[in-house]
């Protein structure tokens, strides 16, 4: 007998749920839950957009999760405990139940536009993200061809989380109830929108998403006049960046370290560096993947946040603006091929977590890959060093790293800087 099986997503919960012994007991009441009244953005004039993470389920494999009995008798009554099935899928039903919801009561879902078929349209993604972990669910259920009668009882830690600010602004847990005497469908679907209505059903969650108005992202031809930036040729937007310091990279490395920063956004950490000193900077496109905003931090344990202003998927480049001002910044190779044996110098924080490391190597290879020119050189990265720079011998960024190949390969591929700056329409001078 199935348990639960909903017709858009053809998942069953007989299949996530394990049954044992048959017990012979009365069934319990329902647990009282004080059914609240969502929160509707029908009218509200929202100028922002929210997307629903996947939903986590802290249930641990064993869990006892209530009883099944069947047929119009509601026999054979059987307890339920959670399996690793249950544990892995659930989540996704709860999330896209939770997205449904949130659809219906009219509040604006983040799109998934694009400006060409390689530019992502940065305005497209989430001002805001809700996200949820399951913490307990009961059931006390009779099922007859994939009805039910009965009571479904969960319990979700809900948040809201601001990318703007890079935090969550409201979270609340809240209990979700559904309930018949009758044989009916979806009551696990009710017993979920049940928790997001009392969720949803708090003023402060519309005060969050009403408290601030988005920053539009800058567009590849930025207005004239902005903060370090002037218009330049149709569709580019030229920057301002900074000359080279004398000495060499091994000289001037904590200057240059202090120009990298630790990029973390919700699907992951990276690197990135500053171009100038009002507050550009470049990473990789996927580093900050469908995010407008990143949290940065400096070499000095400072933090901040960034603005994504502009993406190119294809070539895995994206420019970001942040309010600090005056910080050190590197400078740019343009214009002269860095040649072949040259001594280069990767900075990145490796694993997320040993911020600005610096290592040497050769630049070994100048060639194109499947229609793309990359450097290829020794100088060791490995994750969270993507969209750190590679720096000549003089301290000038040569290329952004793209992400180390395996392990005891011995050579790592890098997006040469041109080529960043050109996929992004943009110029930077000194």
């Amino acid at each position: 007998m199935n348990f639960g099986v909903h017709p858009m997503l053809g998942l069953s919960l007989a299949l996530a749920l394990t049954t044992s012994t048959a017990l012979a007991a009365d069934p319990p009441p329902p647990p009282n839950v004080l059914q609240k009244q969502a929160v509707s953005a029908q009218g509200a004039d929202l100028k922002v957009t929210l997307s629903v993470d996947r939903l986590k389920i802290s249930i641990l494999q064993g869990d006892e999760m209530g009883f099944n009995s069947y047929g119009w008798f509601c026999a054979n009554r059987q307890p339920l405990t959670a399996n690793e099935n249950y544990i892995k899928n659930y989540g996704a039903y709860l999330t896209s139940v939770a997205t449904q919801e949130l659809k219906r009561l009219g509040y604006p879902l983040a799109g998934k536009g694009q400006a060409t078929a390689f530019d992502v349209d940065v305005n497209a993604a989430p001002d805001f993200r809700i996200g949820g972990i399951l913490t307990e669910a009961k059931h006390e259920l009779c099922w007859l061809d994939n009805k039910a009668e009965g009571w479904v009882h969960y319990k979700i830690d809900w948040a809201l989380f601001s990318e703007k600010k890079q935090k969550v602004v409201y979270q609340a847990t809240a209990e979700g109830l559904s309930a018949s005497k009758d044989k009916v469908l979806e009551l696990p679907k009710r017993a979920i929108v049940s928790s997001l209505s009392n969720f949803l059903s708090s003023p402060a969650i519309m005060e969050a998403l009403k408290a601030t108005e988005p920053t539009p992202a800058q567009p590849a031809a930025a207005a004239s006049g902005a903060a370090g930036m002037a218009e330049a040729a149709p569709g580019t937007v030229a920057l301002k960046g900074v000359a080279v310091a004398g000495g060499g990279a091994l000289k001037n490395q904590a200057q240059l370290r202090n120009a990298v920063v630790t990029l973390e956004t919700a699907s992951g950490s990276g690197s990135g560096f500053f171009i100038n000193k009002d507050g550009h900077l470049l990473t990789n496109a996927h580093v900050v993947k469908g995010a407008k905003y990143a949290r940065i931090k400096l070499q000095n344990g400072d933090k901040a946040v960034a603005e994504v202003i502009k993406v190119n998927e294809q070539a895995d480049v994206a420019l970001l603006k942040t309010a600090l001002t005056d910080s050190d910044a590197l400078a740019l190779r343009t214009g002269a091929a860095l040649e072949v044996g040259s001594d280069v110098y990767a900075i990145g924080s490796p694993l997320g977590v040993l911020n600005n490391s610096m290592t040497r190597g050769v630049l070994s290879a100048d060639r194109v890959l499947q229609g793309r020119r990359v450097l290829q050189s020794d100088a060791a990265v490995t994750f969270g060093s993507s969209g750190g720079p590679l720096l000549d011998g003089d301290g000038r960024v040569v290329a952004i790293t793209r992400g180390g190949v395996e392990s005891g390969k011995g050579f790592n591929f890098f997006i040469p800087i041109e080529e960043a700056l050109k996929a992004l329409q943009i110029s930077v001078a000194p």
